[in-house]
């Protein structure tokens, strides 16, 4: 059968169309695959996300006042317990705090009587001295034996201003002093030797040497055992308040309401004196640690982050960011009436910047020696007509979240730019770009 003009001519342009069309697909089909975005403005969004333990922002706690044993306990950890209800009893040893505090009482009184004897004896002694001091030394033996015959009746007259110990003390002074003038007399005379005024001289010197040193070591002594009264007195005032204390703190109460969280108390368990009994956790308020990254530089305190568990979903407020040996830690306070201590929270920090800056997706930004790139979109005549291709143009960026980065400099349009690319790319080299309709007119 023989072909017209006409059937022949249509043949031959579907055959050229259709060899346009494979030739084009062929040409296209090595060329990189590139999906293409655009720039924008906008803010940064930092997220990050922890995990953290509640526990009671308040607690109460109850120290053992006195060294006692556990008796019989009324409660458990995790009750709920009212503020002066009973939680346990304390078995105090009262019988031998009382025994001490008679023995005490005891020794208080004999050291009390002696210092009564210490002072009477001092008293004497300067006494003594002070009377003995103001006699005459240039008297005659017979004014001597006058002045000695005075000191005696001192000594023998009740209602003398020295008393018994203190008239004889007196007395045996005056006798070695008129034993030393009658010794002067004498050698003045002839009728005694140099040595025998020497030795009245040293008899006097060492009686009054004698008193004198008695007297020093009287008020050393004095003194001693008044410092040893007084800290028998404070000793015995603490007894007293142990045993009070035994009368008041037989029952242990709660110091406030809320939930035990430690409860050491064991029937017969000893306890020192200042040891934890009791800790109870009060109030609605629970604290929430967590660690955040090192450069996390976008949390402060008095932000809002968001708490979430698989019962509850919960508002918190950062109190406090210190550093640790891991980055940082955050303590959250969460107020709530349900949350329950030792509960586990995923913590979500979020925040996005007031400020509004050029952002391009971090996966749009290449870096190699020269420093950060995009590959910029661009649109030319080829052979098979249109044709899209990239070019290099370089950047500097700033701050960047989870998806963007902000360019600082370096970008002052806003056409499109590579996304991501199934194969690598150099500057001027023809794509072909999966989402062209979305930037340039056909």
């Amino acid at each position: 059968m023989k072909l017209n003009k006409k059937t022949a001519g249509a043949i031959i342009f579907v055959f050229l169309i259709l060899l346009l069309f494979f030739s084009k697909t062929i040409y296209t089909y090595n060329l990189p695959l590139v999906t293409a975005a655009r720039p924008k403005r906008g803010g940064l969004s930092k997220l990050e996300i922890s995990s953290g333990i509640a526990s009671w922002a308040e607690t109460e706690t109850v120290y053992a006042v006195s060294a006692g044993a556990a008796g019989q306990v009324y409660v458990r950890e995790g009750d709920v317990v009212e503020i002066g209800q009973v939680l346990f009893e304390m078995d105090f040893d009262i019988a031998a705090a009382e025994r001490r505090l008679a023995e005490t009482d005891n020794n208080i009184s004999k050291l009390e009587q002696d210092i009564r004897g210490t002072r009477t004896r001092l008293g004497n002694i300067r006494e003594a001295l002070a009377a003995t001091s103001e006699t005459e030394t240039d008297l005659s033996p017979s004014q001597w034996d006058e002045q000695a015959a005075f000191l005696a009746g001192l000594y023998s007259n009740n209602e003398s201003s020295l008393s018994g110990q203190a008239g004889l003390i007196a007395l045996e002074i005056s006798r070695a002093q008129t034993a030393l003038k009658n010794t002067q007399f004498a050698f003045e005379l002839g009728s005694q030797s140099r040595n025998d005024l020497y030795n009245a001289e040293n008899n006097l010197k060492a009686l009054l040497y004698k008193y004198e040193a008695e007297a020093d070591d009287l008020e050393h002594s004095l003194a001693l055992k008044l410092i040893d009264l007084e800290n028998m007195r404070l000793s015995r005032e603490t007894i007293r308040e142990i045993l009070r204390d035994y009368r008041n703190n037989a029952l242990i109460r709660a110091p406030a309401s809320g939930t035990i969280l430690s409860l050491n108390a064991e029937k017969g368990r000893f306890f020192p004196e200042n040891s934890l009994l009791v800790s109870i956790g009060v109030g609605e308020e629970f604290v929430v640690e967590c660690s955040i990254s090192l450069d996390n530089n976008f949390v402060n305190p008095g932000d809002i982050c968001n708490l979430s568990n698989a019962s509850h979903v919960l508002k918190g407020t950062v109190r406090r960011i210190r550093p640790s040996a891991q980055g940082k830690t955050v303590t959250i306070a969460v107020v709530s009436d349900e949350v329950s201590d030792g509960e586990t929270f995923e913590v979500t920090f979020e925040k996005t910047s007031a400020s509004s800056f050029i952002l391009v997706p971090n996966s749009a930004i290449n870096q190699d020696n020269d420093g950060y790139f995009l590959y910029q979109i661009k649109r030319r005549k080829g052979m098979m007509g249109e044709e899209y291709y990239v070019d290099r143009l370089n950047i500097y960026i700033g701050d960047s979240d989870h998806q963007n980065t902000t360019v600082v400099r370096g970008i002052t349009f806003f056409e499109p730019i590579v996304l991501v690319s199934n194969k690598a790319l150099t500057s001027g080299q023809t794509i072909s770009l999966k989402n062209a309709e979305d930037f340039f007119e056909n």
